[in-house]
């Protein structure tokens, strides 16, 4: 009788609950000391970025394991999440491993995939993969055409080392914990308590946040505003092949395609 005239209601959660805390504290320590050493001059910017940026994105990626384990759920995995991110990170910066260390992170993480059921690791329909392919070079080639024409930046013939260098740290860092993070985690939370449009716009906004303030993405007026309108656009399209697919896997694909564009401008001297 009491089911019927008072049903139980279970609580409802914050959408950020279940945070590893005490991780993503000493990653942001990590963070904070590496930018403080560089900032004194104690600490080359090369790897001093490399801390920070693998530190920053080890955060986005052990967050998105944490939210989407399987029961019961392993304590170590966050912190492992994080490791292969850093160690990644650092190990790009030693000419012994260079760009191949990048592939760290997204092997652990198929690796994990039967134990994350939430992430999206699971194999799209072919057709949403060529969307994703096509959406990224699409918005990469009006980026190139754009901005040579209005922002005094040119287009340059890449050399291999250089392309392969930041393919890989974009596929194997940059957008790889992206997607994981924006999409795979904070997404498919909020999808499940509002529609679409409010789901999608809450992410976009604080995706937005994470790409402003990376010290890798030039901090001018133009370019910023510029970003803003592509970053936009992709990360409304990431949700909605996320939000069609149940798949991280068309988003990233996007997300590379139209960086491997944007490696292709320089400024004009």
């Amino acid at each position: 009788m009491y089911a019927i005239t008072d049903p139980w209601i279970p609580p409802r959660r914050s959408l950020l609950a279940g945070m590893p805390l005490p991780l993503l504290v000493v990653l942001g320590l990590l963070t904070a000391t590496a930018g403080a050493l560089a900032a004194a001059e104690l600490l080359p910017l090369t790897p001093a970025r490399a801390v920070g940026a693998g530190a920053a994105q080890g955060a986005l990626l052990a967050t998105a394991v944490t939210w989407t384990q399987s029961r019961p759920r392993s304590r170590t995995a966050p912190a492992m999440a994080a490791a292969v991110v850093f160690v990644g990170a650092v190990g790009a910066t030693l000419p012994a491993f260079a760009a191949i260390a990048y592939l760290v992170a997204p092997v652990w993480l198929w690796t994990q995939r039967c134990k994350l059921p939430g992430l999206g690791l699971t194999r799209p329909p072919i057709g949403m993969c060529v969307a994703g392919a096509a959406l990224g070079t699409l918005l990469g080639a009006h980026l190139l055409l754009t901005a040579s024409l209005t922002l005094g930046y040119g287009v340059r013939v890449a050399t291999p080392a250089h392309l392969v260098s930041w393919l890989a740290y974009d596929a194997g860092a940059n957008v790889l914990t992206t997607e994981a993070f924006f999409r795979g985690a904070l997404f498919d939370r909020a999808q499940r308590r509002w529609p679409f449009a409010m789901a999608s716009t809450l992410v976009t906004v604080v995706c937005l946040a994470r790409y402003l303030v990376d010290p890798l993405l030039p901090h001018s007026l133009e370019v910023m505003a510029g970003a803003v309108f592509y970053l936009t656009l992709l990360s409304v399209a990431n949700c909605w092949m996320y939000w069609r697919s149940g798949s991280i896997v068309p988003g990233v694909v996007a997300g590379v395609a139209f960086f491997i564009c944007y490696r292709l401008l320089y400024v004009l001297s």
